[in-house]
């Protein structure tokens, strides 16, 4: 049996794996859903210098305390950039890596918003302009069509600090000694920014 780790996307949290993590439970699996510092019932944490190497910290200290090894790292949307930082800082705990509709970073500290699509980012920025550091979610209607999965995550999804947009994971290299990698593209969002990684 193997030991999931699932990183949530930005706006998201842990509680966003209840029904996978359910799944792979049955299955005998083991599995860990944390939810990243300033999101979800870890909101109230929430502060302006928060960066995806502040989300990378909470995954290496999960896989430190929780004693994990052998790990299929699991990364959606923003997550896939904490994974590939967190794979960058130990290969030899992580057996594989999956990026269900995610960011996959090639450059070091670079914010794949800024390289993609900076014209999203510039409406991020424009939402702190006036000194707020949160950024509200702008897509609900990507996600779901489902009204009940609607009303389920405008209650629980929560804005990220700005920081996580601006700058992307510091990589040393060494993420690419993890072979076994697997990439899942969504056809609702398509095309998206995750296409132009493949």
């Amino acid at each position: 049996m193997a030991a999931f780790l699932l990183v949530h996307g930005a706006w998201h949290g842990g509680w966003c794996w209840r029904p996978t993590e359910d799944c792979l439970r049955r299955l005998g699996h083991e599995s860990h859903s944390p939810t990243l510092t300033g999101l979800g019932e870890r909101s109230h944490l929430a502060h302006p210098s928060i960066t995806a190497d502040s989300h990378v910290e909470d995954i290496l200290n999960v896989i430190r305390w929780r004693e994990l090894d052998d790990i299929i790292l699991v990364g959606h949307s923003y997550g896939g950039m904490v994974i590939t930082g967190a794979a960058s800082k130990v290969p030899e705990k992580i057996r594989k890596l999956a990026y269900p509709d995610a960011f996959v970073p090639e450059d070091s500290g670079v914010s794949v918003f800024a390289k993609r699509s900076p014209d999203r980012l510039a409406r991020f920025e424009a939402q702190v302009k006036n000194g707020g550091f949160l950024v509200k979610s702008d897509l609900f209607d990507a996600w779901t069509d489902h009204p009940d999965k609607r009303r389920w995550l405008e209650a629980l999804c929560t804005p990220p600090p700005i920081g996580c947009f601006r700058q992307g994971a510091t990589l040393s290299g060494r993420q690419n000694e993890i072979a076994e990698r697997h990439y899942i593209i969504c056809d609702r969002n398509f095309p998206s920014l995750f296409h132009a990684e493949f």
